[in-house]
Parts: C-alpha cells; structure tokens; sequence
C-alpha cells in the first residue's frame, strides 16, 4: 500500500520531467532547422569578369569555425591588360608585349577560420591556401637581321620569331575576408585583401620554315641566325631569368623563364548559393 501511495504521489512529477524533457528535444530539433543553411557553397567572383577571367569556388564546412574550399579560375587566351603601363614600367628588350597573349588556369585550395561566433560560414575570416597556375602562352621576339639582294645595298629588317609553351607556378599565401547571407539560400563573400609568393618556370619555343640562315649575307654583318640569338640575349623581364637559344640547324629556337611567382587577391565580389 505505501508502494502504491508512493507511485501516486511521484507520477505528477515523472509526466512533468517526461514532458520537460520532450519540450527539450523538440526545441532543439527547431533549433536546429532554423540554424541549418546547409554547408555546402558554390560560389562564382563576379568581380574577376572585368579581367576576362572566370572564377568559380566550392566551399565545404568541416566544424563549428572551419571550412576547406577549392577554387578553380580560367582566363581564354588573349592579350595582356595595361599593355601601356607595362612598356612604360619595363624595358623588355626585344619582348614583344603588344602581341603577347596568355590564357590558362589556377587551382587554389584554401582552409578558412571564421572568427565569428556564428557557426554557419558566416563573418570574418582568415584564409591560408595554395595555388598551382598553368599559362599558355604566345611570346613574339622581334629582331633585326641584313637582306642582301643585289645590286642594291644590304637592308635592315625586322622579323617576328613566334614563340608559344607555357608556364606553371606553385605558390602559397593568405586571405582576409568576409561572408554573409543575402537570403536565406543566397551568400555574399567579399575578399578584402590577400597575397601569395611562390616559384614559376617555363618554356617556348618558335619553329621556322624555312630554317633560319647561319650564313652572315655580306663580310661584316651578322647571319639571321645570330640576330636572333643577340635579340634573345637583350631580353629583360626582371625578376624573371630568361634564356634561350637558336638551333645550329636554323629550324627552332627555344626561350627558357624562371623566376619567383606574386599574386595579389582583393576587392573580390562573390556570389553563391548554399545548399
């Protein structure tokens, strides 16, 4: 009797914790809808389109303040921006830059720290990542070389050697930024500033047909051979060392380019979508 007397008076007090308890769990499963904007991201930069470029990035939250993202940029083949700028700034020597063309790719893995309390990839960041960049690239080399035709005098030309390889470059650096939701479903993520250091090399090289002539075409006068070859030499494109060499056959000539690798990142308007 005092068993059934205890159970009475202590079943108010168990149906309240039951139902404490049960106002718990759905308050958090709420709690959690409304909190879920999904971790996924696929972003495009908007701003990158006035340079011709098209950035797109993937990014995926892995805990409460930290997101891995991977970035994928290509630009189509064409000539470079601020041509007059560059001619200005640099004595390139028998570098053609008013023809030079350029178009490839970068891949930049990036980790994120969100340094906001908020736990959805939401607020400042600070981003480390690394970056591997292919260029294909069309390097006109102009040079000067003597036609003889008799009985005329020996004449000055210039000749265009066309030069085409690529360029690749790995490089690491760091990224300041911030993101935001726009809507529900809609993220803004603004890159404040950034920069990244690393090493490049490459190649090219230019075929002729017919080959080049090693025969100088009058006593005194360099062949088309060693014009070429004093155009390479008076090649300046500092920091870059850039060598390379005509063919005793006369059929190809090749340019060889190392040097460090820098890259700003900034200024960069992204818009996406979560899911």
């Amino acid at each position: 009797m005092k068993k059934i007397s205890l159970l009475i008076v202590l079943f108010p007090l168990l149906l309240k914790a039951q139902e404490n308890k049960d106002s718990l769990s759905t308050n958090k499963k709420v709690a959690a809808v409304t909190n879920n904007h999904g971790k996924n991201i696929l972003k495009m930069n908007l701003s990158s389109l006035a340079l011709n470029n098209y950035h797109f990035t993937f990014e995926r939250q892995l805990g409460k303040h930290i997101s891995l993202s991977l970035g994928y940029r290509y630009m189509p083949n064409a000539n470079l921006p601020y041509q007059d700028q560059l001619k200005s700034s640099f004595d390139l020597g028998s570098f053609d830059i008013g023809n030079f063309k350029m178009g490839g790719y970068a891949i930049t893995p990036e980790l994120r720290f969100y340094l906001s309390k908020r736990k959805d990839m939401r607020g400042f960041y600070i981003a480390p990542y690394a970056r591997y960049t292919h260029f294909d690239v069309n390097t006109p080399v102009t040079y000067t070389t003597t036609v003889v035709a008799p009985p005329n005098p020996p004449q000055t030309v210039s000749k265009t050697a066309p030069f085409s390889g690529n360029i690749n470059a790995f490089s690491g650096g760091i990224m300041f930024g911030m993101q935001y939701n726009l809507a529900k479903q809609v993220v803004l993520d603004i890159w404040l500033i950034g920069a990244h250091y690393g090493n490049s090399n490459g190649d090219a090289i230019a075929t002729f047909n017919p080959p080049l002539s090693n025969n100088p075409p009058a006593p005194g006068y360099d062949s088309e051979q060693q014009s070429l070859q004093k155009a390479i030499n008076n090649i300046n494109a500092k920091p870059f060392s850039i060598t390379g060499k005509v063919d005793a056959s006369g059929s190809f000539a090749t340019l060889n380019a190392s040097g460090p690798w820098i890259g700003l990142r900034g200024l960069g308007l992204n818009v996406g979508f979560r899911f």
